[in-house]
């Protein structure tokens, strides 16, 4: 058994062990304390070669057949083409599966990659909406005029984001901040505030708002909740910064039973899926592949489930 976890390309690569983003880096504990051999790159270490009619795939000169299990991590919202990386990934697996199957490949989400291939947030509520699944009215204007007549969401307060969940670089005291791209509009004018202004509004779209100022997150394996959290902003209506964080592994069977049905019409591995509350009801905010899962484990008082190694064995056969 041997394991190759693939990440995101970092900003800025500091040689040794801090290199490695800390989702990986507690898969690699987890295969580590299973004496699992295993590999890491990053998307930028890949290489693709098509000769004579054969393919091969390399990850950091090793031709990724030569493993066992792959794990994707993130990729980068900067570069779409990481994507579909994963996507040439598991077309180039299911061919050496079916040439050999006694030494198959698992590649974790594949069939979800293959059900889900543009990762953005219109292909979220894209997805929502064919499915029946609650997720917020959303408003997606490809010339960025937000000034103009519409037929929905004329009522403010209202929610303006980046439509593949980019963030941004802000100078704060002589130093780079990242900052989510998510504003909150009490107004047509705000469409001007710090921040947003001098973006490309092309790339944003807008939603109704939920006053909760909390939100919640379940992490699914082959199908079932195993886990989650519950966060609530301390100031402001962001959870994400500075946000509360409870346990929240037992959730009500409304949002339970929508969060499997995401799990089950994507026919994901692993997968979280985020909620808000709107209208009294839960609502699917969005889902990710390769979640985040360090808060989960490090700002919840009490025992929380092992994701790490929920991840390394979420693999079906």
């Amino acid at each position: 058994m041997k394991y190759l976890i693939i990440d995101k390309s970092q900003r800025e690569k500091v040689e040794g062990v801090g290199d490695i983003p800390t989702g990986s880096a507690r898969l690699i504990e987890e295969l580590e304390s299973r004496n699992i051999e295993y590999g890491f790159i990053y998307n930028d270490q890949l290489e693709f070669l098509f000769k004579n009619g054969e393919t091969q795939i390399l990850a950091n000169g090793i031709d990724i057949t030569e493993y066992s299990n792959i794990i994707f991590r993130g990729h980068s919202l900067d570069n779409e083409m990481e994507y579909q990386y994963k996507r040439h990934i598991i077309d180039h697996i299911d061919e050496h599966n079916n040439k050999d199957p006694e030494n198959k490949v698992l590649v974790q989400n594949s069939e979800a990659i293959k059900n889900f291939p543009y990762y953005n947030k219109i292909a979220i509520a894209m997805f929502c909406s064919k499915n029946g699944i609650p997720h917020f009215n959303t408003y997606f204007k490809t010339d960025g005029n937000y000034l103009s007549d519409r037929e929905m969401l004329k009522e403010y307060p209202l929610i303006i984001k980046e439509y593949r969940g980019k963030n941004r670089l802000e100078i704060i005291n002589g130093k780079e901040k990242i900052k989510k791209n998510v504003f909150k509009l009490n107004d047509s004018e705000e469409l001007e505030q710090e921040g947003l202004v001098g973006q490309d509004l092309k790339e944003f779209f807008i939603q109704e708002f939920s006053d909760q100022a909390e939100d919640y997150r379940l992490f699914l394996k082959l199908g079932k909740v195993i886990g989650g959290w519950k966060r609530k902003a301390s100031s402001g209506f962001m959870t994400v910064s500075k946000g509360i964080y409870e346990m929240y592994n037992n959730p009500d069977d409304e949002m339970r039973l929508l969060a499997e049905k995401v799990s089950a019409l994507l026919e994901a591995d692993f997968i979280a899926v985020d909620f808000m509350y709107i209208r009294s009801k839960p609502h699917v905010q969005e889902f990710s592949f390769h979640p985040g899962y360090k808060a989960y484990e490090t700002k919840i008082e009490g025992t929380p489930v092992n994701i790490a190694e929920a991840i390394i064995t979420a693999f079906k056969e």
